[in-house]
């Protein structure tokens, strides 16, 4: 069937060129397998997948309206009568027991239907050589988790905003301070973030840094003892290291993620160090769902000579006890607003979900 969109995208190879042969590509794109392959590569190249700190919940899926209700109990909570022989013990003087009610709640995730067009003039297949599958699929997947990473980082910074604003800790230096140990990431600040959540401390298993951070970690990882006329003092170490990755840190396992927010300090002038966000997590905290898988679909303009290709996903992306009340087709910004956002349970420590902010010693600084 023909499209007329009444403009031609493509002239010759260049840098937005994505395949040599787009006929091909269209006919391999709207494939199953392909969706299926595409689908796969988005979870691979996801570390907050991967990390658990996303989970799919199969209540989720397959659901209707713009916005998902999930009702829940509250935390149980009665009062205990006191027993005796008379005739008016208990709350009502009754002699008997007063029957006490069991109460429920609500709240409200978002779902989100967002995607993106292509299209390539014809006589691409003539003037490129590259592969089809390999190329889409590798630019595509790739594009696609970052855009779905920076939605979640927008909904957890509107979050901590108002719903979650008792689970942060910000250790970064003040204006005006240099940076010194106790301000970048270390045993003590994590342990003091984790215990934000009182007895569920012990939930907590995810820690994802930024890559600054990151690489303070790994210097880190790499001090040895020296002994300095008679003081024994750390020194910086790499001789005989063959891997320095942190795969974990206080006991949780690291996520490296470039998209996590830089916070610049509260009337921070020009010099000052920027801060860096830290997320502390139970694994499966974000529960995730479609109303339908992902769709690719393909058509063509005859007379432009194009090939056309669309790509949709949907997707609920639901931090367990926080409620959603803004736009129902919200962008990153209506995600990112606190006003849109409130707790749904009764206490922010029944959410194993913590934001901490510190400095790295590979930090930048206020421009």
């Amino acid at each position: 069937m023909a499209f007329a969109s009444g403009k031609n995208w493509g002239t010759t190879p260049d840098a937005s060129s994505f395949t040599s042969d787009i006929g091909s590509a269209t006919r391999l794109a709207t494939s199953g397998a392909f969706a299926r392959y595409l689908t796969d590569q988005i979870i691979e190249n996801s570390l907050m997948i991967q990390s658990g700190l996303i989970a799919t919940d199969a209540r989720l899926n397959n659901v209707t309206g713009v916005l998902v209700e999930l009702p829940f109990f509250d935390s149980l909570d009665y009062v205990e009568e006191n027993v005796d022989s008379s005739a008016k013990w208990g709350i009502g003087g009754a002699g008997r027991y007063q029957t006490q009610k069991h109460t429920a709640s609500t709240q409200y995730g978002t779902i989100v239907t967002r995607g993106a067009a292509f299209a390539a003039d014809m006589l691409h297949q003539y003037e490129t050589g590259e592969d089809a599958l390999q190329n889409i699929s590798a630019q595509l997947s790739r594009k696609m988790n970052k855009d779905i990473t920076s939605k979640v980082i927008s909904q957890l910074t509107g979050l901590f905003g108002t719903a979650l604003s008792a689970n942060t800790l910000n250790v970064a230096a003040a204006t005006t301070v240099t940076p010194d140990g106790s301000n970048y990431l270390n045993a003590q600040n994590v342990t003091q973030a984790k215990y934000l959540l009182g007895e569920k401390a012990g939930d907590v298993s995810v820690l994802v840094v930024h890559p600054l951070v990151a690489a303070d970690m790994e210097a880190r990882g790499m001090l040895v003892f020296q002994n300095s006329g008679g003081t024994v003092e750390y020194a910086s170490n790499g001789v005989g290291v063959t891997s320095t990755q942190v795969g974990y840190f206080a006991g949780l396992r690291v996520v490296i993620d470039s998209q996590v927010p830089t916070v610049t300090p509260a009337s921070g002038a020009s010099g000052d160090a920027m801060g860096y966000t830290c997320y502390l997590a139970a694994p499966g905290v974000i529960r995730t769902g479609s109303q339908f898988p992902l769709l690719i679909k393909q058509s063509d303009d005859m007379l432009s000579l194009q090939d056309l290709m669309s790509v949709t996903y949907n997707r609920i992306d639901h931090v367990l006890g926080t409620s959603y009340g803004g736009d129902p087709h919200p962008e990153n910004s209506d995600l990112a607003d606190k006003d849109n956002w409130t707790l749904a349970y009764g206490s922010a420590q029944s959410v194993p979900l913590i934001e901490m902010v510190v400095n790295t010693p590979y930090g930048q600084t206020v421009a």
